[in-house]
């Protein structure tokens, strides 16, 4: 197990919800592999809406307990053939509701700290890629309890190595890099820094304060001992840009770090981060420090 006293993050906790389709389990390993790091549990949670609105069934049925019992035994045939899940404790917890509200009651009710999912689990009745893909995803994603991962494929390196971080001309707060320190110190990570700026926004924003920006964020990183590199990007669709870039460097996560401060997040970014989540390839961070 790694040792990580440096750093000031902590995860004990791992949310991960299933349909047990192909990307879901990606995102379970996904999952593990941070839980391996962080000393972390796993909760693995499936959620079904009621099979019957019949009372008299329900008394005679438990459905809960049935789909539960089915899980355990799924998780444990999982488990057996698949050595990324070894030395990870999974739990696994069987809901009836809607999805996004019982992410949510679960998340606050165990004290998670970090949400692991796929993007385009659409088997079974919890459709998770239907909840999450779509015109309303990044602002569920916003409004999530803590921070969320999520997948749109199976990633390519089984590591955080190399993190992504894409930053605008807006001020960004101490509390915003603090938050990419921590996962850079964490997992050993190179940062690579890209700064966006598209054609338009130059009317209104002093492209200089971007190259300032860019300097501010060289020095902390490299006052904190992180390796870094640092790139400006000018592109009409700052989505390409930071996907282009993260396929550049090799990047294993993209971190997108929003708060209440950002006044370009619905003109700019707001669509950009939509665009970055649902279409990225490799894992995509994403933390609201208003949470």
């Amino acid at each position: 197990m790694s040792n990580h006293t440096h750093s000031a993050l902590t995860i004990n906790k791992i949310l991960v919800p299933t349909d047990f389709s192909e990307i879901s389990i990606h995102a379970l390993e996904y999952a593990a592999l941070i839980a391996r790091e962080a000393n972390a549990e796993i909760i693995l949670l499936h959620v079904f809406e009621s099979y019957s609105q019949n009372t008299m069934l329900d008394m005679v049925i438990d459905f809960p307990d049935i789909v539960e019992k089915g899980i355990r035994d799924k998780i444990d045939e999982i488990k057996k053939g698949n050595a990324k899940l070894n030395g990870v404790t999974v739990h696994p917890r069987v809901v009836t509701g809607k999805i996004h509200n019982e992410i949510e009651n679960i998340t606050r009710e165990e004290g998670v700290k970090l949400i692991v999912m796929g993007t385009y689990g659409v088997s079974g009745v919890t459709n998770i890629g239907k909840f999450f893909i779509g015109s309303n995803a990044y602002r569920t994603i916003q409004e999530a309890p803590c921070p969320i991962i999520t997948l749109r494929e199976k990633p390519w390196k089984d590591s955080i190595k190399d993190i992504v971080v894409p930053i605008d001309s807006t001020k960004e707060s101490e509390e915003k890099l603090d938050i990419v320190i921590s996962w850079a110190k964490f997992f050993g990570s190179t940062v690579h820094v890209l700064a966006v700026t598209a054609f338009f926004e130059e009317f209104y924003v002093d492209v200089k304060a971007v190259d300032r920006k860019v300097h501010e964020v060289e020095k902390r990183l490299s006052a904190e001992g992180i390796n870094y590199t640092a790139h400006i990007a000018r592109h009409q669709a700052p989505s390409f840009s930071v996907l282009e870039h993260a396929r550049k460097v090799g990047g294993d996560l993209i971190i997108m770090v929003t708060g209440q401060e950002w006044q370009l997040t619905e003109m700019l970014l707001g669509s950009s981060a939509r665009n970055i989540v649902t279409e990225s390839t490799i894992p995509v961070l994403s933390i609201n420090i208003r949470k």
